[in-house]
C-alpha cells in the first residue's frame, strides 16, 4: 500500500501580494517567490537543503541554512510548488501546494511546512493501532546501488520492555513488509523506547541502526539500503600477524567486500584531529586507525546502510549508521568526547548495574556455568592498567610479551592456541599483536566472559573456529545503551 500524499494538509502561507515592483535582478514579465521551510518533526527548526520545485518550469531553489528561499524568472500563470527533501523521503511522504497564481512583477512570499510527528503518525498508522500505543517507526528500504524499492524486504525493530510476568525487561520484536513503493511503518509501539532496527532482503542484511525514540518525540524514521556483498578471504597479512603474536591459527574473520567508498576524518570536541583512532565498519573486517591529522579512508566496502564505530583511549566511543554506494564515495566526520575526568578517577560511580548485565545475557551465561566470568566489581577489584592485566589470573589463559606490547595466548596448549574475541557482541579484528591493550582502559570494560572451544555459545562462535578460546568483552558505554 503506498503512503498517501500530504497535499491536502501541506502548510501554506501566501502573503498578500507585496507592491508590484521587478524583483532585484527579476526579468520584465516574470515573476518570482520568496520564502521559508518549516521542519515541524523536530521542533519547528529550518528544514536546510531542501529543493522548491515551481509546477512544470525549469524553475527550482534550495533552502539556505535558515530555511529561506528565493527563486526568480518564474513564467506567469498558475503553478504549484512542491517540497524536496530527503526528510521527505524517510517520512514516506510528499508535499505540494495548490495551484497559485503568480503575477508578472509582483513577488509572492510562502510559509511551507513539514508536518508535525503527531500528524505523520496519524496519516500512516490507523486509529485502531493508535490506540495500542502512541509511537511509530517509518520508512524506506532502497537498493543501495540504484535506489529502487526492494519490495517485500521484512525490516525489524527489537526493543527491550519489561515483562508483566517476570518483572524483568525482555526483547520484543515488531516486524513489517516493505510495500511496493518501498516504504513501511510499525505502529502501535509504546512511547519512550530504545533499540535496533534492521532490515533483510534475499539474505542480506543492513547494520543493526540504533533508534531512540523519548516521550517527547514519538515519531522514529530511519531509512535503510541493502546492496552488493561479496564474501573475501581473509586479509593476507593475517596469517603474519598471528604469527608474529605467536599465536597457531588464523582466527580472522573473512572480509565483506563490495563496489562503496567511505572516506572521513576524527576531530574532538575543539575540532582538533584524533590520530591513532580505531575506525570499524562493524561486521565487514574493514577496520583503520585515522592518520595525525584524523583522516581514514576504505575502499571496496559493501554497499548498503553499514554501522560505523569509532574508538580511541580517553574517548566515549562513537557509532554511526552510514549509507554506502557504489555510485559515489560517502564522507563522513566523527567527533569524539573526552571521557569525564570525574568518570576515570572514580571508577566505581558507574558500574555497570545488575539489570544491565542481565540485558547483555551476561548473567543468564553465568549461571549455566560453561565459562569463565567477571563481572564489573571483580574487574575493578584487579586494579589493571591495561587490558590484557585482566587476564593474567584467569587459569585458561596466559599474558606473553610481544615486542613492547602483550598478547593472551590459550593456556591449554603449550604451543600458544588461537584466541579471538568478540567486544560488544561483534567479532575484534586485531590489526597488529598487542592491540587489545589500545581498544580501551579497564575501567570502561563492564564486563568478560572467556569460553574455551566447543564451551563458546551460539552468538559467539566463527565458523572455522570452534576449538579457539573465545574472549567477550562489554564496555560499559554498551552496557549504559542497552539499559
Amino acid at each position: 500500500m503506498r503512503f498517501p500524499s500530504l497535499l491536502p494538509i501541506a502548510l501554506i502561507a501566501i502573503a498578500a501580494l507585496i507592491e508590484p515592483r521587478a524583483a532585484s535582478g527579476q526579468q520584465p514579465g516574470f515573476a518570482s517567490v520568496t520564502g521559508s521551510v518549516v521542519d515541524s518533526v523536530h521542533g519547528v527548526v529550518p528544514l536546510v537543503g531542501a529543493t522548491i520545485q515551481i509546477g512544470t518550469t525549469n524553475r527550482k531553489g534550495v533552502t539556505d541554512a535558515n530555511g529561506r528561499f528565493t527563486i526568480d524568472s518564474i513564467p506567469a500563470g498558475e503553478h504549484s510548488l512542491m517540497l524536496v527533501h530527503p526528510l521527505l523521503d524517510t517520512l514516506a511522504i510528499s508535499i505540494a501546494t495548490r495551484a497559485v497564481p503568480f503575477q508578472a512583477g509582483a513577488p509572492l512570499a510562502v510559509e511551507l511546512a513539514v508536518p508535525s510527528a503527531q500528524r505523520v503518525i496519524e496519516i500512516h498508522c490507523t486509529a485502531a493501532w493508535r490506540a495500542r500505543g502512541p509511537a511509530a517507526m517509518v520508512g524506506k528500504v532502497l537498493d543501495a546501488d540504484n535506489d529502487t524499492p526492494l519490495v517485500g524486504a521484512k525490516v525489524s525493530l527489537v526493543w527491550q520492555q519489561i515483562s508483566l510476568t517476570t518483572f524483568k525487561k525482555e526483547p520484543v520484536v515488531r516486524t513489517a513488509t516493505v510495500n511496493a513503493d518501498g516504504s513501511y511503518k510499525i505502529c502501535g509501539l509504546p512511547a519512550g523506547i530504545q533499540g535496533n532496527v534492521q532490515a533483510e532482503f534475499n539474505g542480506k542484511k543492513t547494520a543493526e541502526v540504533s533508534v531512540i525514540m523519548d516521550e517527547t518525540a514519538p515519531l522514529g524514521f530511519q531509512s535503510l539500503r541493502i546492496g552488493t556483498v561479496v564474501v573475501a578471504e581473509a586479509p593476507a597479512d593475517s596469517a603474519a600477524r598471528v604469527a608474529a603474536a605467536g599465536i597457531r591459527g588464523d582466527s580472522t574473520p573473512p572480509r565483506l567486500r563490495g563496489p562503496s567508498r567511505l572516506t572521513g576524518r576524527v576531530i574532538n570536541a575543539a575540532g582538533a584531529p584524533v590520530g591513532n583512532a580505531r575506525v570499524e565498519v562493524q561486521g565487514t573486517g574493514a577496520i583503520a586507525l585515522s592518520r595525525e591529522d584524523g583522516s581514514f579512508g576504505f575502499t571496496d566496502l559493501p554497499s548498503g546502510t553499514q554501522q560505523l564505530v569509532v574508538r580511541q583511549l580517553g574517548f566515549e566511543p562513537v557509532e554511526r549508521a552510514v549509507e554506502l554506494s557504489g555510485r559515489a564515495p560517502q564522507q563522513v566526520t566523527v567527533t569524539l568526547a573526552k571521557v569525564a575526568r570525574a568518570q576515570m578517577l572514580a571508577a566505581r560511580e558507574i558500574t555497570a548495574s545488575k539489570d544491565a548485565l542481565d540485558q547483555l545475557g551476561f548473567n543468564r551465561r553465568q549461571k549455566v556455568g560453561f565459562g569463565y566470568f567477571m563481572d564489573t566489581e571483580a574487574i575493578e577489584s584487579r586494579n589493571a592498567t591495561r587490558m590484557t592485566d585482566l587476564f593474567r589470573t584467569v587459569p585458561s589463559l596466559r599474558v606473553v610479551p610481544a615486542g613492547m606490547d602483550y598478547v593472551v595466548e590459550s593456556a591449554r596448549d603449550v604451543q600458544g592456541g588461537c584466541v579471538r574475541y568478540v567486544v560488544d557482541g561483534s567479532p575484534y579484528q586485531s590489526m597488529f599483536p598487542g592491540d587489545i591493550d589500545r581498544l580501551m582502559p579497564p575501567h570502561q570494560v563492564a564486563a568478560i566472559e572467556v569460553y574455551n572451544g566447543s564451551n563458546t555459545p551460539a552468538e559467539f562462535q566463527s565458523a572455522g573456529n570452534s576449538s579457539c578460546t573465545t574472549i567477550v568483552m562489554w564496555s560499559r558505554f554498551k552496557a549504559k545503551k542497552d539499559r
